[in-house]
C-alpha cells in the first residue's frame, strides 16, 4: 500500500539482496545460474579492492561478482551489455554490497560468531549443481563445477559463510519495530483520498504536415535523435552441435564388464521373496500370544487389535532384510516362517512384541546372467556413453585453452559448423524480421554475448547430460545507428510527428493558460481552432493508483493528477511524440481511515517493513564503521576500466 509512496522490500531474502548482496557466487550455483566455461572470467590479475577490518576484498572476487550479477540482469534484459551495466551503476552497487557482506562477517567474527564447517558443508551439499544422479552430494561434480568457473573452494566457502553470518545478524536489527499510530493513520487515509478532474489529449497527428520534408531538415532531425534509432550490439556466432547419440555405435560393453556388473549386483538378480504384511505391537509376550490366538481363531488382525485398544499397522510389501531393518531380525524371521494367510509367532524388537499377519507372498526366482544380459548391457552402455560425453567436453575445453580454434576441434570430431547472421542478444536479426534462431540458440546467446573479442571458444551445455555445443563469436558489430537512407521512411514519419508535437504543445499550453484564467476546458478546446477529442472525466483514489501500479503501468496523466494542487491545470507530453495531455484537477476529497482497522493494520505492517529495513541499513553502516573500511580507489578504477574495455 504505502509502496505507492516508497519502495519497500517484503521479504528477508529481499532485505539481504538489497543491503548486503551476500552469496553472489553461492546464489548463482544455488539457482543453477552457471553455464559454459570460465563464466566468472574476464578479469586478470588480483589486487586489493578494499580492506574491511582484517579481511581483504580482492579485485578478482569483485570482478567475478560483477560478471555474475551482470549475467543475472542480462537474463531479464537480453540486450544489456557489460559496458552499459557497469557504467549504469551495476559495478558500484555490487562493490558496495560486497563490502557490506565482508563487514558483516568481520563484525560477527570479532564478536565470536562463526559459520561452522559442517553448516557450510550442508549448504554446499544442498546445491543441485553439486549433486549426482542419485540426488546426493557428488565430490566429482563439485570439483568439476569449481574448475569450470575458475573458482577455488576457499572462495566459495567464504561466500557461503558470509551469507550464513548475515542470516544470523541482520534479522535482529529489524525485528518487531514499533510504528506510532499518529504516523499510520494519515498515510492510510491518503489511500482513500479521491481526486476528480479531466484529461484532454492534444494529438500530434492533428497537426502533421503530410508534405515531404526537406533533406536538410530530415538529416538534422536524424542527427539529433540518432540514439533513438541505434541498433544494439550484434554478434555473428559460429557453432557446432553434438549430443550423446554420436556414441551409440561406438560403445559396446565387453563380456568382462557385463560379468563384473552382474557380480557386483548379485543381490539384485538373486532369488527373493516379498511379503505383504500388517502387524500389531504389544507390550508383553503373553499379550502377543493371546492376540495371535484370537487371529488364529478366525478374528481379523484389525478387530483383534481393537479388542485390546490397539490398531493394526500395514507394513506393505517388504523383503526379509527390509523388515529386519524396520523391526528386528527375530521379528523378520518369524514373519517369513509363517504361511500365507497365517500369523507369526510372537517375536520381540526394541518396540515390543510383534504379531505379524501374512496377506500375500510374491516369489521372485531371480535371474541368471544370460537372463539379465540385455538389461545389463543397456545400463552399462548408458553409463559409458555418459562418461564418454563428459570426457569429450573436457577434452574440448582443454583444446580451446591450449589455443585450438573452433574449426580445429570441429574437424577433429567431425562436427559441422553453422554460422548465424548478425544477431541481437535476444536472437533477433534486425535485417530480417522473419529470421528465427534454432531453439538451442537460447542457451548459446547468453554465453556468446558475455565473451570478449579475444575469448577462447566455449563449450555450452544445451540439455544437461544430453546435448552440447561448441561456439565462437566470429564478428562483433558495435551498437550504432543505421544509415539514414536505410530507414528514411521511418525517420520521415517520426519527423512529421515531432513537428506535429511541437504544434500540439503550443495548443496545450494555450488551453492550460485559459483554464488558469477561469475558462472551462470545453470552451478552451473549442477555441483552439482544431477539432480535438472530447476530454475524459476522471474520478480515482490513491488506492486505485496503487492497484494499477501492481498490475502494470499507471497512465502518466493520472499520476500527474495526484501530484497537483486543487483547481490547477498542467500539460504533459505524451510518449513517442504522440501529442500532449492537458490535466485539470477540479476537486480533492480527503480520505479518513480512522475506522478502517484492516487498512490501518496493513499500513502499519508495511511501515514495520520499511522501518525494519532502515534499522538494518543503519546496523550495517554501524558494523562497517566498527570494523573499518578502506577502499583502494586506483585498483577499483582499473578494474572498472578493464571490464568496459577502456585503457
Amino acid at each position: 500500500m504505502i509502496g505507492f509512496f516508497r519502495r519497500i522490500f517484503s521479504s528477508k531474502i529481499g532485505l539481504f539482496l538489497t543491503f548486503c548482496f551476500v552469496g553472489l557466487i553461492a546464489v548463482a550455483f544455488a539457482t543453477a545460474d552457471v553455464s559454459g566455461s570460465g563464466a566468472f572470467g574476464g578479469v586478470t590479475g588480483s589486487g586489493t579492492a578494499a580492506k574491511v577490518g582484517n579481511a581483504e576484498l580482492t579485485t578478482s572476487e569483485l570482478g567475478s561478482s560483477v560478471n555474475n550479477a551482470f549475467r543475472g540482469e542480462q537474463r531479464q534484459n537480453t540486450s544489456l551489455d557489460l559496458k552499459t551495466y557497469v557504467e549504469g551503476g551495476g559495478f558500484d552497487s555490487v562493490l558496495e554490497r560486497l563490502i557490506n557482506s565482508v563487514a558483516i562477517a568481520a563484525f560477527g567474527n570479532e564478536h565470536g560468531m562463526t559459520a561452522g564447517k559442517r553448516l557450510v558443508d550442508s549448504e554446499i551439499a544442498s546445491i543441485q549443481t553439486f549433486q549426482g544422479a542419485d540426488g546426493q552430494f557428488s565430490e566429482e561434480n563439485f570439483r568439476r563445477a569449481l574448475q569450470q568457473q575458475g573458482l577455488k573452494e576457499q572462495q566459495l566457502r567464504a561466500d557461503f559463510s558470509r551469507n550464513l553470518l548475515a542470516e544470523q545478524l541482520l534479522p535482529v536489527a529489524g525485528f518487531a519495530t514499533a510504528v506510532p499510530e499518529r504516523l499510520v493513520t494519515p498515510y492510510a487515509s491518503l489511500l482513500l483520498e479521491t481526486r476528480e478532474g479531466k484529461i484532454a489529449v492534444i494529438p500530434s497527428a492533428v497537426f502533421v504536415d503530410n508534405s515531404e520534408p526537406a533533406d536538410a531538415a530530415l538529416a538534422a532531425f536524424y542527427s539529433e535523435n540518432s540514439a533513438n534509432y541505434t541498433i544494439p550490439e550484434r554478434r555473428t556466432i559460429s557453432y557446432a552441435l553434438f549430443d550423446k547419440s554420436r556414441f551409440n555405435e561406438r560403445i559396446n560393453p565387453t563380456e568382462e564388464q557385463i560379468q563384473g556388473y552382474y557380480n557386483l549386483n548379485k543381490a539384485q538378480y538373486a532369488a527373493s521373496e516379498m511379503r505383504n504384511i500388517e502387524q500389531v505391537i504389544l507390550p508383553t509376550e503373553a499379550a502377543a500370544q493371546a492376540l495371535a490366538e484370537k487371529v488364529s481363531g478366525g478374528m481379523s488382525l484389525s478387530a483383534a487389535a481393537q479388542s485390546v485398544g490397539l490398531s493394526a499397522a500395514e507394513v506393505g510389501s517388504t523383503t526379509r532384510s527390509q523388515f529386519a531393518g524396520l523391526a528386528s531380525q527375530a521379528v523378520a524371521d518369524a514373519a517369513f516362517r509363517a504361511e500365507n494367510g497365517g500369523v507369526s509367532e510372537p517375536a520381540q524388537s526394541a518396540l515390543g512384541w510383534h504379531i505379524v499377519k501374512i496377506n500375500g507372498i510374491d516369489q521372485n526366482p531371480g535371474r541368471t546372467l544370460e537372463q539379465a544380459r540385455t538389461e545389463i548391457i543397456g545400463v552399462l552402455t548408458a553409463e559409458q556413453i555418459d562418461e564418454a560425453l563428459a570426457e569429450l567436453t573436457v577434452q574440448m575445453e582443454d583444446a580451446f585453452a591450449d589455443g585450438s580454434s573452433l574449426a580445429d576441434v570441429a574437424a577433429a570430431e567431425e562436427l559441422d559448423i553453422q554460422t548465424t547472421p548478425k544477431l541481437l542478444a535476444n536472437g533477433q536479426n534486425p535485417e530480417d524480421a522473419e529470421y528465427r534462431p534454432i531453439p538451442e540458440m537460447q542457451r548459446m546467446l547468453p554465453i556468446a554475448f558475455s565473451m570478449e573479442e579475444d575469448s577462447d571458444p566455449q563449450v555450452v551445455e544445451i540439455l544437461p547430460g544430453q546435448q552440447y555445443a561448441i561456439l565462437d563469436v566470429t564478428e562483433i558489430s558495435a551498437a550504432a545507428p543505421p544509415p539514414l537512407k536505410s530507414i528514411e521512411q521511418l525517420v520521415a514519419r517520426d519527423y512529421a510527428l515531432d513537428q506535429g508535437a511541437k504544434k500540439a504543445k503550443t495548443v496545450a499550453d494555450e488551453i492550460a493558460a485559459k483554464l488558469a484564467e477561469g475558462t472551462s476546458l470545453a470552451q478552451a478546446m473549442s477555441e483552439s481552432g482544431v477539432r480535438l477529442p472530447r476530454p475524459d472525466n476522471i474520478r480515482s483514489t490513491r488506492a486505485d493508483i496503487a492497484r494499477q501500479s501492481q498490475q502494470g503501468q499507471v497512465p502518466p496523466p493520472l499520476t500527474l493528477m495526484f501530484s497537483m494542487a486543487e483547481g490547477t491545470a498542467k500539460t504533459l507530453r505524451a510518449p513517442q511524440n504522440q501529442g500532449w495531455f492537458v490535466v485539470q484537477l477540479d476537486n480533492i476529497i480527503e480520505g479518513d481511515a480512522a475506522s478502517r482497522e484492516d487498512l490501518l493494520a496493513a499500513t502499519k505492517q508495511q511501515f514495520q517493513q520499511v522501518f525494519g529495513n532502515e534499522y538494518t541499513e543503519q546496523f550495517i553502516n554501524a558494523m562497517k564503521a566498527d570494523v573499518g573500511v578502506e577502499r583502494n580507489d586506483s585498483a577499483i578504477s582499473a578494474l572498472k576500466n578493464q571490464l568496459v574495455g577502456r585503457n
